[in-house]
């Protein structure tokens, strides 16, 4: 009798245990812990979202995909390849009263870019060709080895100058010695000489350099006589030296026109910075300047094709901002 009534009272409980199992949601599906890592645009995805909650200060919806984002362990890329990944840091920043949401959010902004980054060019066998190239000409030159000879007459210059260069106490007297010392002293004596007269002989032409510059300036100080110039260079094929002259034409031109005040004072850039209040004209002289800079101080490379080209800049440039031409 007591047997039959506790079945009875077991049965009668069997759907209120499944009613609570029911309420609080769990399933056989989500119960059992899965295995297979999710895929990284699912794994981006889910970044991507608790990155926006983070933006918005969406804490519950923070806490809801990091719960998501901490069970993962590992990521399957397109190729296969599993990485191992770890985002307890995530939790373990919500379980503060006052998490710092923003720098929550730096942080899952830095691995959406992380995973962003395009994978490395470089071939499987980089470090072998480096080997092979290191190896080869010029690279693995023999070791100069002088031959015995040179090495002896070295051995004996050196004998020779330690002898000379004796302290005078340590020295005897004796007329070998004088005259010794007096070969040094002529010698020295001469070394400074040559040491000045080079030192001269630099300065000069350098003057000398600047001077035929800001002659030849002069003489071309006009938009007529600097484009004339650079006509003049092209054809003699000095492209490098007519891009100079070129520009030297665009800068007098617009002083002509009223449009831009040309100092020789100033540089390139000083002179676009003048330019600023006239956009339309800052837009077509900046990459004028540009690409004179590019040649003339980046000693950038240029042909007969990157001539044409830049004289095409001009041409547009005194079309587009007047009549006149040069």
């Amino acid at each position: 009798m007591h047997r039959l009534l506790y079945i009875y009272q077991t049965i009668l409980r069997f759907p209120l245990l499944i009613a609570i199992v029911l309420s609080l949601g769990v399933s056989p599906a989500s119960a059992t812990v899965q295995t297979v890592p999710p895929d990284l645009s699912e794994y981006e995805s889910w970044l991507r979202e608790a990155f926006a909650a983070a933006q918005r200060g969406d804490r519950i919806g923070l806490e809801d995909v990091a719960g998501r984002l901490a069970a993962v362990t590992a990521v399957r890329f397109p190729d296969g390849t599993v990485v191992t990944v770890d985002n307890a840091w995530l939790q373990e920043a919500l379980a503060s009263p006052t998490p710092d949401l923003t720098l929550i959010g730096a942080r899952l902004g830095a691995l959406i870019d992380a995973l962003a980054q395009p994978p490395s060019s470089a071939p499987a066998d980089a470090l072998d060709r480096l080997e092979r190239i290191l190896d080869a000409p010029p690279f693995n030159r023999p070791t100069f080895e002088p031959p015995q000879w040179l090495i002896d007459a070295l051995g004996w210059l050196i004998q020779v100058i330690e002898t000379i260069s004796r302290p005078v106490s340590v020295v005897l007297p004796q007329a070998t010695n004088v005259v010794a010392w007096i070969i040094v002293l002529v010698g020295i004596v001469l070394l400074l000489a040559v040491m000045i007269y080079l030192a001269i002989s630099v300065q000069r032409g350098i003057v000398r350099d600047a001077r035929i510059e800001v002659q030849n300036d002069n003489d071309v100080l006009t938009a007529t006589g600097a484009f004339n110039q650079a006509s003049f260079l092209a054809r003699d094929g000095d492209y490098r030296s007519a891009v100079r002259y070129l520009c030297l034409s665009v800068l007098l031109w617009l002083d002509e026109q009223n449009l831009l005040r040309y100092d020789r004072a100033l540089t390139n850039r000083e002179h676009l910075e003048r330019a600023r209040s006239n956009p339309d004209l800052l837009l077509r002289l900046k990459p004028v300047i540009e690409t004179f800079d590019q040649v003339w101080y980046g000693h950038a490379p240029v042909d007969a094709s990157l001539f044409a080209s830049y004289c095409q800049q001009v041409e547009t440039l005194r079309r587009e901002m007047g009549t006149k031409r040069i």
